[in-house]
């Protein structure tokens, strides 16, 4: 069970990833005044910030530290909370060509569903006796 969850943690992280990447490459795509825009937007920053902690929250549940299993659910409930409010502050404008679709179709659900595996297995107790 301990190398499904990383496994599990594993493919979380490069479908986040995938995600991030898509939603950078749409904003510069998409954006008119790229040199000014990221330093004035906010929602960015908060974003930038919070994929780095997601993603050392995946070294956390990688290497088992308890800290990883405590932050797991708080981080999932602000991925969702910061997507909802940076669409009603500064709704996104998209170009949908085949790299939204990929993302928007097969990526982001994949991820959401990976999401749930994770929340599932770190309530399981044969996982939550590993975590130091």
């Amino acid at each position: 069970m301990k190398n499904d969850l990383k496994k599990a943690v594993l493919v979380k992280s490069l479908l986040f990833i995938l995600i991030v990447l898509w939603g950078g490459y749409n904003s510069t795509v998409m954006s008119a005044n790229v040199s000014t825009e990221y330093f004035t937007d906010i929602g960015n920053v908060l974003f930038l910030v919070f994929s780095i902690i997601y993603i050392l929250n995946a070294f956390f549940l990688i290497r088992l530290k308890n800290l990883g299993r405590l932050t797991y659910l708080p981080l999932v409930l602000l991925f969702v909370f910061l997507g909802f409010i940076s669409e009603l502050f500064n709704p996104m404008q998209i170009k949908q060509d085949y790299f939204y679709l990929f993302t928007f179709y097969i990526i982001s659900p994949l991820f959401f569903i990976m999401q749930g595996v994770v929340l599932t297995m770190l309530m399981s107790k044969s996982v939550q006796k590993n975590f130091s």
